[in-house]
């Protein structure tokens, strides 16, 4: 059973902030902010702390992707992309470690729901792998 997360949305269509504000309570989640571009999400992200973020790449002023790459250098968390586009260039931008899941829009429940729960896996997997490279460093430093 996933626990519940402290979800941070963000999207510059305000239909698509009032789905996630209504979507993710059914799937037992809470939002703790709705963020209408990329510098309003880095600052609710840091001001808030949620577990995960969930954010539109194109957006004004700092797009989503370049959002997750600042809010991971001070809050290590996992982060799902949505666009509209399914672009070669967006999807190699998105490829950042901390990036766990990648949806198209229109998002249905049925892609919402275990996008969230593969990237909560994911991400543990991926901070658990990191943190026995750092002690395999620190034991051959050791030696």
């Amino acid at each position: 059973m996933l626990p519940k997360l402290r979800i941070a949305v963000a999207d510059d269509e305000p239909d698509m902030q009032e789905y996630f504000a209504k979507m993710l309570p059914r799937l037992g989640h809470e939002v703790t902010s709705v963020a209408a571009n990329g510098r309003e999400l880095v600052e609710h992200c840091l001001h808030f702390q949620p577990d995960m973020v969930i954010t539109d790449i194109k957006m004004p002023e700092l797009d989503g992707i370049e959002a997750a790459v600042r809010i991971y250098r001070q809050l290590p968390i996992p982060v799902i992309l949505v666009s509209a586009y399914h672009d070669a260039q967006l999807i190699e931008r998105a490829e950042a470690d901390h990036v766990m899941a990648y949806l198209v829009k229109p998002i249905k429940r049925a892609d919402l729901e275990p996008a969230i729960t593969l990237a909560l896996r994911r991400f543990e997997q991926y901070r658990e792998s990191r943190e026995e490279v750092a002690e395999l460093r620190q034991t051959l430093r050791d030696r």
